[in-house]
């Protein structure tokens, strides 16, 4: 017959306590720590993907409603060929027009216009651009450095498109038309 382990015999050997097994409450309270710390770091991971991919979608949509404008506007005559190069719709341009810009036939017709949320050329407002907005500048500027704008016209005019969402600019894209080039 065996004899049991637990029970103690004289010059065998002596019997050990049994220890607990389980978690202490300290180490249950470092586990939680760690997985809540685990936690809040994907969290700002997941929150700053979803961010990113929005900036993303923001910047690809803005980039294409400034290059719709700047096409249009860059397909117009350099001027009206009037005496004055008033820039802004010439008296009775907007008078006759089917839409907000149907009837503008140079590039110094768009000159200060803002339009939101943006529209096709018919005035229809494009889909899902709520909170969106774009405005138009037209300057003459010097034909050897066109970052320097003129008081008279030396033949080149930039044209600068931004885009804004909830009054942030996201895009903005330029254009330079001179007299030389004839729109197709």
């Amino acid at each position: 017959m065996k004899k049991r382990p637990d029970v103690y015999c004289p010059g065998r050997y002596r019997p050990q306590k049994r220890r607990a097994r389980g978690l202490s409450l300290v180490e249950v309270a470092v586990s939680t720590l760690l997985v809540g710390l685990t936690m809040i770091t994907a969290m700002t991971c997941l929150g700053n993907v979803i961010t990113g991919g929005q900036s993303t979608a923001d910047l690809a949509r803005a980039k294409l409603l400034a290059r719709q404008l700047l096409d249009e506007i860059m397909e117009e005559n350099y001027a009206d060929g009037g005496l004055l190069p008033l820039f802004g719709p010439e008296l009775g341009e907007s008078l006759i027009t089917l839409g907000p810009r149907s009837g503008w036939d140079d590039v110094d017709d768009y000159h200060l216009y803002t339009e939101s949320p943006p529209k096709d050329r018919s005035g229809a407002t494009l889909p899902n651009c709520t909170g969106w907005r774009r405005d138009v500048a037209v300057e003459f500027v010097n034909p050897s450095n066109p970052a320097n704008t003129s008081l008279t016209d030396l033949g080149v005019k930039r044209v600068t498109v931004t885009v804004r969402r909830n009054s942030v600019a996201i895009a903005t894209l330029v254009g330079l038309r001179s007299k030389k080039y004839t729109a197709p």
